[in-house]
């Protein structure tokens, strides 16, 4: 192994646990080990295909709609556009960066994705550990086991949100689905002890959306397997009870199937004030209302939040209190309302065709990683945070461009 083998390899490690680093930090790290990999395949004279500079605008194609608002946005809110448009140039500059570079530093990320899985352990082992310091020993400090103090606890010292920080937990548990069967005892038994822990702190968090993706996604592993799965039936049955029996006895866990459980009726009648799922339905109500209102051309992507305020302005008047101020809590909502019905078509064939061509080449990590994602789509507008848009960029973009299918990708 050359002196660049082995900066290549620690480069690609880097970048993958760079999405559990302070957003400065995480930013500086992506672009760093990005750059370098671009370099390094200038330097080995490997030419990517034309037509990969063409996926990669099409890929990018969200972002250049930013852009091409930008003249056609009143003074007043070009700021906040041009402030979305640095936020969100990973969407375009990552399908670039991977479509650039060399094959063989493609296959060399994708062959350290463990190292996501190990950044992801630490993150939430150290932020529980953290929620326990804070419960047990700081004066004046917690009373009662509130999942919403625990995940403000947990984001504050991760400084993840918990519904990111949960579709990082599915998609570490779906890498580990897809690590080659381990021969030796001791690496299967580590490897399903990882799988476990990484389950109950997506039960202890309960992010919805991605916890929902993750039980669809077993389901269909389950499907694909099933020809071996009765090999492991004592296995699976023991670790489905452990599970539950964990999940039961978290108190997270069972406050925050309440709150579904009350919101759907069962039991005393909730409010928002203690019940977040009341919040989400007025979210998803004022959103079709004003999709049914702008539904054709949408109010532009630097309006977008301000035209929301406004909405909920009117709203606490006629609550007679204050409903507070939310984005659109969907990310297709979001692009409806920011570019009309072609933004929405535009970003939903995007999403389309990667799907087709994850299927096509049976990579079911990306087919995956492209449902969680879409499911969390629905709940949370995820290319509006620095960690949803690097997470989504970054990944969607290596296995895009790591198999060449029918003409699709590289």
């Amino acid at each position: 192994m050359n002196n660049f083998d082995f900066i290549d390899k620690y480069a690609a490690r880097l970048l993958l646990v760079s999405f559990f680093l302070p957003a400065k930090w995480q930013v500086y790290v992506a672009i760093g080990t990005c750059v370098y990999f671009v370099f390094r395949t200038l330097f080995t004279k490997q030419r990517p295909p034309k037509k990969n500079y063409l996926w990669a605008l099409f890929l990018g194609s969200g972002f250049l709609l930013y852009l091409f608002s930008v003249p056609f946005t009143p003074p007043e809110y070009r700021k906040g556009l041009l402030h979305l448009c640095e936020r969100e140039e990973s969407l375009l500059l990552m399908p670039l960066v991977f479509g650039i570079t060399a094959s063989y530093f493609r296959e060399l990320i994708a062959g350290e994705l463990i190292f996501f899985v190990y950044a992801c352990l630490i993150s939430c082992a150290m932020g529980n550990v953290d929620f326990a310091y804070h419960y047990f020993f700081v004066k004046g400090g917690l009373h009662t086991l509130s999942h919403v103090q625990y995940r403000m606890i947990f984001e504050a010292f991760t400084g993840i949100h918990p519904t990111y920080m949960g579709i990082f937990l599915a998609f570490s548990i779906c890498i580990l689905l897809f690590i080659s069967d381990i021969s030796n005892r001791t690496g299967r038994i580590i490897k399903y002890a990882f799988m476990y822990m990484l389950v109950i702190f997506m039960i202890t968090l309960l992010a919805k959306s991605p916890f929902m993706a993750l039980i669809i996604i077993f389901i269909h592993y389950g499907y694909l397997r099933r020809k071996v799965l009765y090999q492991f039936k004592a296995f699976i049955l023991g670790s489905l009870g452990a599970i539950a029996v964990a999940g039961l006895s978290i108190p997270f866990f069972r406050q925050r199937m309440g709150e579904i459980f009350q919101f759907f009726g069962f039991g005393s009648q909730g409010t928002s004030a203690v019940n977040s799922f009341y919040d989400r339905q007025m979210i998803f109500n004022t959103d079709i209302d004003m999709i049914r209102q702008y539904w054709l051309t949408g109010v532009g992507p630097g309006r977008m939040l301000h035209v929301l305020r406004e909405r909920y302005f009117f709203n606490s008047i006629a609550n007679n209190r204050s409903v507070g101020n939310f984005d659109p809590h969907n990310q297709y909502f979001a692009v409806w309302l920011s570019f009309g019905i072609l933004g929405i078509a535009l970003f939903i064939l995007i999403l389309a065709v990667q799907f087709v061509k994850s299927i096509k080449s049976k990579d079911y990590l990306y087919v995956y990683l492209l449902f969680i994602l879409a499911i969390t789509f629905s709940t949370e507008t995820v290319l509006y945070r620095q960690q949803g848009i690097v997470f989504y960029a970054v990944f969607t973009s290596l296995f895009f461009f790591r198999k060449q299918v029918n003409g699709i990708g590289n």
